[in-house]
């Protein structure tokens, strides 16, 4: 079997100039983004010596960006695409600034802080799904799953890089010049989506906000394929809490310290990255339904394969295959539902998609949380990983429409 047709498709970007200028403005944006989550948490820590106010700047985002991909969603089913991405980067580049700017004074004030975290929240929540509807428009549908890889290669490419080159920059000029970093990413981010032609939606709403959300909830609701892929796609979710897993499971099981841990916390984008490096196969497949739920298995299982023996190269390899599960799952759900929701749809669609990403982590959290308080910490990962492999299996079973479905079809 050639090896070419696992190599990661680049056809998305040698045949459509529009979709080449949106993948380069998300990879900037993405590096810049990357500086400004490791500054914020390490700024606010310093203000306050305090671990909770870190959590609640972070809560501040988490809730403002699953508010901004419900606005955007509805935004990006009325005006033009383009402009809405264009007006939230925007107005990201200035809450940057704004935080740069704090940060050189002689006492940084945490309220300003808050404030620009509910900017950050809101307009990358907004200009996220806006870019997510607007990219089915710019590539052949049978090229979806492709230049989903590339959008996911981007983000886990830029989870691994920016945070180590983030610290040596803290490290060397301050936080202040991470943020001057971010916001001259966005703006770059900015002039490049702007030079992009119009991207009007074929029939856009006319109703409220409110309205229209629920327009799309039902549509969500009433088909049985998209909805189910969004509903499968609930289990890659609440996989997502491992990382509250790791600091006890290094101590207690693996008896080491941060280096591990470190190591540990890459893992996930490390197979991720492999998985998108060899999703070419992605873009071929018949049945893409399976492929969903192989891969969501695959998510699960790779979380309970890590804590079979509690040796840090098992763990760490079983990390790695839950991220190249995530990532495969992540590229085939979205094909899937993007091939089968109309334009006039696709902004509240992918609202709903980026909003189920955003509370991810969240989510996640709790539910490792619940496991690790009723388990031993060495079993923490097994029955962790088994209630995800557990949860697709019942997928598998009560959604047939879904498991039967190709890719395009």
């Amino acid at each position: 079997m050639s090896a070419r047709r696992f190599a990661i498709d680049l056809t998305p970007l040698r045949t459509s100039p529009a979709f080449g200028t949106l993948f380069l403005a998300r990879t900037i944006s993405v590096f810049g983004i990357g500086f400004l989550v490791v500054a914020l948490p390490i700024q606010v820590y310093r203000l306050t010596g305090s671990t909770a106010q870190v959590a609640a700047v972070a809560t501040v985002i988490g809730i403002s960006a699953f508010l901004g991909t419900l606005a955007g969603g509805t935004a990006a089913d009325h005006y033009d695409r383009r402009t809405v991405i264009v007006a939230s980067r925007a107005a990201a580049t200035l809450g940057f600034a704004l935080l740069a700017v704090n940060a050189m004074l002689p006492e940084p004030r945490l309220w300003l802080i808050l404030v620009c975290a509910v900017i950050d929240g809101l307009t990358g929540g907004i200009s996220e799904t806006a870019l997510v509807a607007a990219m089915p428009n710019l590539i052949p549908s049978d090229k979806l799953a492709a230049g989903a890889a590339l959008m996911a290669l981007t983000a886990d490419l830029g989870s691994m890089a920016a945070p180590a080159l983030a610290g040596l920059l803290i490290a060397w000029l301050g936080v202040a010049a991470n943020f001057w970093l971010a916001a001259g990413a966005s703006l770059v981010t900015t002039v490049l989506i702007a030079r992009l032609g119009p991207m009007i939606v074929e029939r856009g709403h006319t109703e409220s906000p409110l309205r229209a959300v629920l327009s799309g909830l039902r549509f969500v609701a009433g088909h049985r394929i998209v909805g189910a892929t969004l509903l499968i796609g609930c289990v890659t979710m609440l996989m997502s809490g491992w990382t509250v897993l790791v600091p006890e499971y290094v101590s207690e099981v693996l008896h080491g310290g941060e280096a591990t841990a470190g190591l540990l916390f890459a893992a996930p984008a490390v197979g991720a990255v492999l998985g998108s490096l060899t999703s070419g196969w992605t873009g071929s497949i018949r049945r893409g339904g399976q492929v969903i739920f192989v891969s969501t298995l695959v998510c699960a299982a790779g979380i309970l394969g890590a804590g079979l023996v509690g040796v840090t190269v098992v763990v760490f390899a079983g990390l790695a295959a839950h991220g190249a599960g995530r990532v495969v799952s992540d590229i085939a759900r979205f094909a899937v539902v993007q091939a089968r929701t109309p334009d006039e749809f696709r902004g509240r669609v992918s609202g709903l998609w980026t909003a189920q990403l955003t509370i991810a982590l969240s989510a996640g959290a709790v539910v490792a949380g619940l496991v690790s308080s009723a388990v031993p910490t060495r079993e923490v990962f097994l029955v962790y990983g088994a209630g995800g492999c557990a949860l697709t299996v019942l997928g598998w079973c009560g959604l047939a429409t879904l498991r039967r479905v190709g890719s395009t079809d």
